[in-house]
């Protein structure tokens, strides 16, 4: 799903950058400049989706690699309309802008109640052609790499909406398809024998269930933050496990920026063969955490470590603990 990417390290290869929060109006410029530095940095990847941005993480993209389409793979959604940035959410996001960097504790409790809201979904083939066509304007090109059917359930799946996925891929406009749903929607799909390239879904280091479909090209989504506060509390009370750590990953855990890499690390470890989403507003937080990667290694060995300082088992939990998980991470992070 990636392309070569030069000189860089293996890790930058299965690193995809999530746009959740690109967004356009007056924050465009910068953050174009920001995927400017995340490609410039080694990165290929980039997910994105109509709701994204208020429905402008699109365009943003488009304008970032306009020149250089071929060169990047762009991952795009369908099934959540598209948003709208109109004047009274600039105004809002002007606002709210700074606040944001001064009170992080609100930022977040504000994304929760945004992204736990039940997603309101349309799989009809004349709703997916709209949006198609939509999504393709908006990012300045004829074709998309990766289509995922966002947040979809089984009972969304119907045979005219194959066939349309079918035909999108029959005429270039997309050139594999895929589901990001949840863990149990991803089972139910599989049982009822609807067969999809590409699992998009939350993974998180407490839940070893990183093998459940091995057989396709996985990305993980939501590692980080679902996990950073239980590790950073019991890092804080094990100065010798953190210690076996850092010889491990070859990195000082002295802040929630360094327990973030060790979890990026932990989680392109549990996906091998595929690739993890990696998000932040901040340039110098993406240089520092890509940089960071490229240099560290990515064996298996520290995610046994981790899962065993952290009491993980090696069985994967039930159905019931696996859904709590998931949902706290996917309340904050890309997907």
């Amino acid at each position: 799903m990636t392309s070569t990417t030069g000189g860089t390290g293996r890790a930058l290869e299965q690193i995809g950058f999530g746009c959740s929060h690109i967004t356009g109006g007056f924050e465009a410029r910068t953050n174009v400049r920001l995927l400017r530095r995340a490609y410039d940095l080694g990165l290929r990847h980039f997910d994105t989706a109509p709701m994204y941005g208020h429905g402008t993480s699109e365009e943003v993209l488009g304008a970032a690699f306009r020149g250089e389409r071929h060169n990047v793979v762009i991952a795009t959604k369908v099934g959540i309309p598209h948003g709208e940035l109109n004047p009274r959410r600039q105004l809002l996001r002007l606002i709210a802008t700074p606040l944001r960097r001064w009170t992080p504790g609100l930022s977040k409790l504000a994304a929760r109640r945004i992204y736990s809201a039940p997603a309101q979904t349309d799989f009809s083939p004349s709703f997916v052609d709209r949006s198609i066509e939509k999504s393709l304007k908006k990012l300045q090109t004829d074709y998309i790499d990766l289509l995922l059917l966002h947040e979809v359930r089984p009972a969304d799946i119907s045979q005219e909406l194959l066939a349309k996925l079918q035909a999108l891929v029959r005429e270039g406009k997309v050139r594999r398809l895929g589901i990001g749903t949840s863990i149990e929607s991803m089972k139910h799909i599989r049982e009822a024998g609807l067969e999809f390239e590409v699992y998009q879904r939350p993974w998180s280091v407490f839940v070893p269930d990183e093998e459940l479909f091995a057989d396709r090209y996985q990305i993980f989504h939501g590692s980080i933050l679902g996990a950073m506060r239980a590790v950073g509390e019991k890092l804080r009370g094990d100065a010798e496990s953190r210690k076996r750590l850092e010889g491990l990953c070859g990195l000082e855990i002295r802040s929630s920026d360094d327990i973030a890499k060790v979890l990026l690390l932990a989680a392109i470890s549990a996906n091998p063969r595929g690739l993890v989403l990696f998000s932040s507003r901040s340039k110098h937080r993406v240089t520092s955490y890509l940089k960071f990667a490229q240099g560290a290694g990515t064996g298996p060995d520290l995610l046994r470590a981790l899962r065993s300082w952290l009491g993980v088992s090696d069985i994967v939990p039930s159905r019931g603990a696996a859904s709590r998980l998931e949902t706290e991470n996917q309340e904050v992070d890309d997907g």
